[in-house]
C-alpha cells in the first residue's frame, strides 16, 4: 500500500537539483577531456553538498522545478 505524500515530500521534490545532459554536452563542445571531466567532479561535488548557490551558475543545472513557470512564482 503507497502511503499520500506531505507537504514536506512536495518541498523536497520542488528542491531538486536537474542536470539536463544535452546543455552540459553544448557548453562543454570543443573542451579537453580532462577539463570535461574536472567541470563534472566540480558539479557532482557541489550537487553533493546541496551548494545550490554555486550549482545556478552552471546553465546545464536547475534547481528548484523545472516545470513550474518562474514568473508565476511568488
Amino acid at each position: 500500500m503507497q502511503g499520500e505524500a506531505t507537504y514536506s515530500d512536495e518541498v523536497n521534490h520542488r528542491a531538486r537539483i536537474w542536470f539536463f545532459p544535452n546543455k552540459f554536452w553544448a557548453a562543454t563542445k570543443g573542451m579537453p577531456k580532462e577539463e570535461v571531466n574536472k567541470l563534472m567532479e566540480e558539479v557532482e561535488k557541489f550537487a553533493e553538498e546541496k551548494n545550490v548557490e554555486a550549482l545556478r551558475k552552471y546553465p546545464f543545472v536547475f534547481v528548484g522545478d523545472p516545470y513550474t513557470d518562474q514568473d508565476q512564482v511568488a
